[in-house]
């Protein structure tokens, strides 16, 4: 795949507000916007558990800059979204989200190719709802998984586990501190540091939570052949959150559609390392290809139908 130069043609605004969504809530709803230009693509991003759409501003304003519009909504109990931290009444709802912030950017850039990013526990969403909810993923050209939260890195004892899903059952939303050293996010320390004075992060993952996450990341790798829009997932080696080696298989088990590209010595949290430029270059070529593709396909059919 031949990349492009980020050469940021096109400055950029960014408006976030707290919005009534079709899901009758209010969410917290960031949108960076290329000036002067009709975005060519959109790309609604799904963040991580206990983060929030703000902490993706650097990727946001270079792929807005190249005349994407991007669109992040903070998932409810996160960001400035209402809602107490790590609490979800279910994960059906979750992926409900999903295509609420999928329907948003659509109606905010109508008629223009569409794609969804997930990151952590947001690649996991996505890739559910590119197999669980297929009717709704018409609606888009491609996904993205960036470090997909399909297994830990360190999987629990089975004893452990038993025990936890028989406790999540008494107590669904018992809450613990997702613990973790914040040099695991990134290698940059400027990104360890972004994290650490972040007021709108947080630590807490209930039971529910958590096993809904556990069950729903062996639920894609079982159902990875069901990915039917062209996916790419992208994971850093030394990840010690979420495990690569999970990333892989679903590669393999997957069809033709599903792409993957390993970053060699990057950590957990992608866009804050060192290589975020070449990160999103990349990114940006596979996003350009496809919606490309996209275009030549409807005015294909456009032709075909005269």
């Amino acid at each position: 795949m031949k990349q492009l130069l980020l050469d940021h043609p096109w400055p950029v605004e960014h408006y976030a507000s707290m919005e009534d969504t079709m899901l009758g809530g209010e969410r917290f709803v960031h949108r960076w916007v290329p000036s002067r230009v009709r975005p060519w693509a959109s790309l609604t991003i799904v963040h991580g558990l206990g983060d929030h759409g703000g902490r993706f501003d650097s990727i946001a304003v270079s792929l807005a800059s190249s005349g994407v519009g991007v669109l992040a909504i903070d998932l409810p109990g996160h960001g400035r979204s209402p809602g107490r931290r790590g609490i979800i009444s279910s994960y059906d709802a979750l992926l409900d989200e999903v295509g609420n912030s999928v329907g948003l950017a659509s109606n905010t850039w109508d008629e223009t190719p569409s794609f969804v990013l997930g990151h952590s526990m947001g690649g996991n969403l996505v890739l559910n709802w590119a197999i669980r909810r297929r009717f709704e993923a018409n609606s888009i050209q491609g996904l993205v998984a960036m470090s997909p939260m399909l297994r830990m890195a360190k999987t629990p004892k089975p004893q452990f586990l038993r025990a936890g899903r028989w406790l999540a059952q008494k107590w669904p939303n018992y809450r613990m501190n997702a613990r973790h050293d914040v040099r695991q996010l990134c290698g940059d320390p400027s990104g360890q540091d972004a994290y650490l004075r972040d007021p709108y992060v947080h630590r807490k993952v209930s039971l529910r939570l958590g096993f809904s996450l556990i069950e729903s990341g062996e639920y894609a790798m079982g159902h990875a052949e069901q990915i039917l829009k062209p996916c790419l997932l992208m994971h850093g080696t030394d990840d010690t959150l979420a495990c690569p080696y999970a990333t892989e298989e679903l590669a393999a088990r997957a069809g033709r559609n599903v792409a993957i590209k390993l970053w060699s010595y990057c950590r957990h949290d992608l866009h804050f390392e060192l290589q975020r430029e070449t990160i999103v270059t990349y990114l940006l070529s596979w996003i350009k290809q496809h919606a490309s593709s996209s275009v030549k396909h409807h005015h294909g059919n456009l032709q075909a139908a005269a």
